[in-house]
């Protein structure tokens, strides 16, 4: 029986946190229930906004005069579309055609999955994309055997892909909104210069911990009860080509449309609206139900951030520091890459969406200054910084928490029955390693391309 060679964690053994651990815990979740904390941080940051303003003499109505609604709008767009995606069943079958192809080998596991992330998180919301794969990494590691330091680099791959994937194309996530939205790229010149450079960092970053997992010589046998054991579970699995035909040539027709219409003359937000109108109204004609559901949490969320980096940028402040770091720093070079750092200290400290929404108008004022002839690149260095910023922490990454979670969800656990767990302290290393990894290689690709 394949149950009989498939190990199982031994629920009966004594939970390994402590008491104090555990009281910890549960008064935190007293104190601020998990529903309320992003609603206590949504009210702190508009409030703290609107009496910073109040304070500097600047009317609310100017500052939403210059609101990057465009920005919450395609957020929105492409967390429904991401929808009608998901509907067709396209993300299960490659992961368990993936899968099935690793013939249960880790190291190939983590670097079929890695790229998996990546792609899937360059056009759709990696939230979705990592929801819609773990399901299939997770039949897969309960079936093998693994430990601890496995868990650990296997996740830290899939986070830090996560990231470059979606700073990799101008839809991917948030910042990569935010620029193109900007004004200083264009959609067709940041995919040209981004995806090469992101598409490079994530394989250096899948051949550089893969190094580090070894596989077992005798376990052959297991990974095939493995693999036979996942086609088992997901052999059910079909994907409505009738729908993802469709779907994916209008997909593509936004592609061409933003990449070939002036933002002036259709903007990106109408593009996107009419893009998903006309898939959502093909699936109504095929009577399928679309799933209008958006995660109104995060939407709030970054849009406070907006909001509190309107402000931000109405006070001058950020315009004043661009003009002393200008004046202190001659080199141009030397300029971009100290605020690349800045910027990915920021990043990974406050997140990926503060940071992007409040550095913006620096990026603006040196595309602006020393850097005219260079815009596209002055905001393919800005992402890097930012995606470099989002593998520091856990926190950092969109993705991470909700990915720590469903992997502590899944029960996996060793040979020996211990459960395995995945959180910020087991990231800490790693995200370091990852956050080094990915500046130096955006550090060097900025100086080589900017110098030729």
């Amino acid at each position: 029986m394949i149950n009989s060679d498939i190990k199982q964690c031994k629920h009966n053994q004594p939970n390994r946190l402590s008491g104090e651990t555990v009281s910890r815990k549960t008064l935190l979740e007293n104190l601020f229930p998990k529903g309320a904390r992003a609603g206590i941080a949504i009210c702190t940051i508009f409030m703290s906004a609107t009496i910073l303003s109040l304070f500097c003499r600047i009317p609310v109505k100017k500052i939403m005069s210059n609101y990057s609604y465009d920005v919450i709008i395609i957020l929105m767009i492409m967390e429904l579309f991401t929808n009608l995606i998901a509907r067709t069943g396209i993300m299960e079958f490659l992961a368990t055609k993936l899968a099935v192809k690793s013939k249960g080998h880790k190291r190939i596991i983590a670097a079929l999955f890695g790229i998996l992330m990546f792609l899937i998180s360059s056009t759709l919301n990696n939230i979705t994309a990592v929801m819609m794969i773990l399901p299939i990494i997770f039949v897969l590691l309960k079936a093998i055997d693994v430990d601890r330091h496995y868990i650990n680099v296997l996740f830290s791959i899939i986070l830090a892909l996560s990231n470059t994937g979606g700073a990799a194309s101008p839809i991917g996530d948030f910042p990569a909104i935010v620029i193109m939205t900007s004004g200083i790229t264009t959609f067709l010149g940041y995919v040209s210069h981004a995806f090469p450079l992101f598409a490079v960092t994530s394989i250096i970053i899948i051949f550089f911990w893969t190094r580090f997992i070894k596989e077992e010589p005798d376990g052959e046998h297991a990974r095939e009860l493995a693999v036979s054991f996942l086609q088992s579970q997901y052999k059910y699995v079909k994907v409505r080509w009738d729908l993802l035909g469709p779907i994916c040539l209008i997909f593509a027709s936004m592609f061409l449309a933003w990449s070939l219409i002036d933002q002036n003359t259709i903007p990106p937000e109408i593009i996107a609206i009419l893009g998903y109108v006309c898939a959502a109204a093909f699936c109504a004609l095929k009577r399928v139900p679309v799933l209008q559901d958006i995660n109104l949490k995060s939407v709030l969320l970054i849009a406070s951030f907006l909001y509190f980096a309107t402000v931000i940028s109405q006070t001058g402040i950020l315009a004043n520091l661009a003009y002393t770091l200008q004046g202190h720093i001659q080199n141009p070079m030397l300029l971009l890459i100290i605020i690349m750092l800045m910027t990915s200290i920021c990043s990974g400290i406050f997140s990926a969406g503060p940071a992007a929404a409040a550095i913006m108008p620096i990026i603006v004022q040196l595309c602006n200054g020393p850097f005219a002839s260079q815009t596209t690149w002055v905001a393919i260095a800005y992402a890097a910084s930012i995606c470099a910023g989002s593998s520091f922490f856990m926190w950092s990454a969109t993705a991470g928490f909700i990915l720590s979670e469903k992997v502590n969800e899944a029960n996996i656990c060793s040979s020996n029955g211990t459960h395995l767990i995945w959180n910020i302290l087991s990231y800490l290393r790693f995200g370091l390693i990852n956050y080094l990894l990915q500046m130096s290689i955006a550090i060097i690709w900025i100086l080589v391309v900017c110098s030729v």
